[in-house]
């Protein structure tokens, strides 16, 4: 009943607001939404970021920063978060579930999904904090950019910014009548439809409507042709814009999205040959898989959001923003992705696994900022902000194709967050900048939890923490000092020192009440970073160049490992506390030397190694935990070098007959481990995958786009888990060959 009625408030709130409703003023947003901002390209245009809360050239911003507009990641068909990460070197992430990935930024990321979990790095549409994993499964179709933010952001963004940041900007209302529409077909079944409608309503109001469909028949089949690794989403968002005389205005938003999906595909490549150093082969052509338990993915999510910015104090202009967003999201997975028979055949000493995960969440978020406005040589940026985030989740592991037992855990958070930050910057008159801010964070997390065991037909509380929950309550102070200058109009060095963090977090799945309420230590990051922004040759070189090391404490590194004493093939998510020491360098180069060719290189050198780490690797049938040193280990899911290419050719625009724009992109990652403690039977191989676009513009509204995904072919991994006492190394393949075409009409 709460998913039907969270779904029905959202979308009456999206016809509510794509009504239409006069008698509110309209105007163009101050501040952040006053000037238009111009389209990010793979050139040496100029770009303009919000990364530090006001509107900023890229190129003046001491902040490592990777930014795509609207038209880039539709060129590039970056229509969701796993393809933007892909994108994005110096950031990786977990892709189980598929429609909850958690990102990594240089090397640091969390996949606790429990409730008493947060993510290390995190992302917000049009500020708002997003902070749940499934949240993430927004539509990215009429987006005016999004920015990715590298290294810690904790003194404007806030808490669980501990390494980076995704910052989802939507293009607003504007006075014209305008609209578009994208209808795409490929391979798979591959169906998606989008439009988007602005109009001003009257002299006082402006609106814009966009709605969107996503879907294909799976990448991979069951053996009775059911799709697996398919996609099926519909979106919409709505906006209206309105302006007062004395040079205020309101936006009130609305959006909603709803995925539908089936199981995802997994491979027990456990009787593969196995390589020292190499791991497990993959399989040539992994398309079919048998689950007995089809699984799938229910999700609801979206939000309403109202925004307030006025110039009236004069010193500064004033931006109050309120939020809410909603998850009511219900997972199962058959993870072997097989029956008991071809379980029996691989040799797993159970029949089945399956695992259960329905979750429900709300964030309520309320921030009050001022930015000055004046012309001196003291800027600055000060403002309040409050979160209370209301988390149910469950979770449950089988290991039976026909259960009889019950083990599920029950976990409810309720979290709240206050915090005051402000950050300034002084320019001398030689352009030298000295910059300072900080933020005081006040979290508070009460976690209870409960475990159901026994039969299925009369289970046993186990425990039930409800009545004496576990508290985690701290105060946190991030901070950002730095100062950068000016060589030349065309040279802009900066160095910087930046903090995060993220909150405690609680156990999903504790065996005991006092497991339950025992919270980890807060995670710390302390990011010590250089770089130089240069454009040079009348702008047609472009060279970003940032080197960095960060200090890493108490990572809440999360595990599933085997647990003898839930039976043979019983696994348990387990916590562990570490230290880490990470180095690296990214580097962003664009060569555009005439109108024909252009060049983007962006490349990302890692090196993340644990400094203190005491893994808990099994639990024995006793229950007694097996610990394994980690020291010097890599960071899982981190690759030391990751490089993103992309090279485009252009004929002249405005010719009678229209033009083309031909682009071919290489993205490339060297290995990873999947774990910490950097087994090879839980190894990604290096990969490199080919993307190619060919863009026919019949004239300025019209365009036909022939586009290439994985063009080789390749198979590669993008999750993996392994029990060598269950005789199993489940393996999750990215999408295969895709070829489609794409219809692009605007007016």
């Amino acid at each position: 009943m709460r998913i039907l009625a969270s779904r029905a408030m959202l979308l009456a709130t999206v016809a509510f607001c794509s009504a239409d409703l006069c008698g509110l003023a309209y105007a163009q947003q101050a501040t952040e939404q006053e000037t238009p901002t111009p389209a990010v390209q793979d050139r040496t245009d100029v770009v303009v970021v919000t990364a530090r809360r006001r509107e900023e050239n890229l190129q003046s911003v001491p902040v490592t920063i990777t930014a795509f507009s609207g038209e880039m990641l539709q060129e590039k068909g970056i229509t969701d978060f796993t393809r933007l990460m892909q994108a994005t070197p110096g950031v990786n992430f977990d892709t189980f579930p598929k429609s909850a990935p958690r990102p990594f930024f240089r090397g640091i990321g969390s996949s606790n999904q429990g409730a008493g979990g947060d993510p290390s790095s995190v992302a917000f549409l049009d500020g708002v904090y997003l902070g749940r994993a499934a949240m993430l499964g927004i539509d990215f179709y009429d987006m005016e950019r999004v920015e990715v933010l590298k290294g810690p952001q904790g003194t404007l963004w806030g808490k669980n910014v501990a390494a980076g940041s995704v910052n989802f900007v939507t293009a607003k209302p504007g006075r014209d009548i305008e609209g578009s529409a994208e209808l795409t077909f490929g391979d798979f079944g591959q169906k998606n439809a989008h439009v988007m409608y602005n109009t001003p309503l009257g002299d006082a109001w402006a609106a814009r409507v966009v709605a969107g469909s996503v879907k294909n028949d799976g990448f991979r089949k069951t053996a009775d042709g059911r799709p697996l690794d398919d996609e099926e989403m519909l979106s919409a968002r709505a906006q209206l814009l309105g302006d007062f005389q004395d040079g205020s205005s309101l936006l009130l938003s609305g959006d909603v999205a709803d995925q539908n999906l089936s199981d995802s595909s997994r491979f027990n490549v456990v009787n593969q040959p196995f390589t020292p150093g190499r791991g497990y082969k993959d399989f040539d052509n992994p398309t079919t898989t048998n689950p007995d338990h089809l699984g799938y993915t229910k999700s609801t999510t979206g939000g309403l959001r109202a925004e307030y910015n006025t110039p009236v104090l004069g010193f500064a202009d004033w931006t109050t923003t309120a939020a809410w967003r909603t998850l009511d999201y219900s997972f199962a997975n058959d993870l072997d992705s097989t029956n008991a028979a071809g379980n029996a055949a691989n040799g797993v000493i159970v029949s089945g696994i399956q695992i259960t995960a329905p979750e429900q969440a709300d964030s309520y978020s309320l921030e009050s900022r001022l930015t000055s406005s004046s012309d001196g040589p003291l800027s600055w940026v000060a403002g309040l902000f409050y979160n209370r985030d209301e988390i149910h989740r469950e979770r449950e592991s089988q290991q039976s194709a026909t259960p009889t037992t019950i083990n599920r855990f029950f976990g409810d958070s309720e979290n709240e967050s206050y915090a005051a930050y402000g950050e300034a910057q002084y320019t001398f008159g030689n352009g030298l900048r000295l910059l300072a801010g900080g933020r005081f964070t006040q979290e508070n997390k009460e976690y209870s939890a409960k475990r159901l065991t026994g039969s299925i037909a009369s289970p046993t509380v186990s425990y039930d923490t409800s009545a004496n929950p576990g508290i985690f309550d701290k105060g946190v102070f991030t901070y950002r000092v730095g100062a950068d200058y000016h060589i030349s109009d065309n040279v802009f060095v900066f160095g910087t020192i930046s903090t995060g963090f993220k909150s405690g977090a609680f156990q999903e799945q504790p065996t005991t009440a006092a497991l339950a309420r025992e919270p980890t230590a807060p995670e710390e990051t302390t990011n010590y970073e250089i770089g130089v922004k240069s454009d040079w040759f009348d702008n047609t070189l472009r060279a970003n160049i940032s080197i960095f090391k960060m200090d890493y404490k108490n990572f809440q590194t999360i595990k599933v490992v085997p647990d003898a004493s839930q039976g043979p093939a019983g696994t348990r998510v387990t916590i562990d506390s570490a230290d880490a020491e990470i180095k690296g360098v990214e580097t962003e180069i664009t060569f555009a030397p005439v109108d024909w060719f252009d060049a983007t290189l962006r490349y990302t050198y890692l090196d993340p190694h644990f400094t203190r780490f005491i893994q808990t690797s099994a639990f024995l049938a006793d229950g007694t935990p097996v610990f394994t040193n980690g020291i010097g280990n890599r960071l899982s899911r981190t690759p030391e070098n990751a490089v993103v290419a992309d090279i485009g050719f252009q004929t002249e625009e405005g010719a009678s007959w229209g033009w083309l724009r031909f682009s071919v992109t290489a993205d490339y990652q060297s290995d990873v481990f999947e774990n910490n403690i950097n087994a090879f039977d839980e190894y990604r191989a290096p990969r490199t995958l080919w993307n190619a676009n060919l863009i026919y513009h019949i004239n300025d509204d019209l365009s036909l786009q022939v586009w290439g995904r994985n063009l080789t072919d390749e198979v590669y991994r993008t999750w993996q888990t392994a029990s060598g006492g269950a005789r199993y190394q489940f393996v999750q393949y990215g999408p295969p060959k895709q070829v489609g075409v794409t219809l692009n009409v605007t007016y």
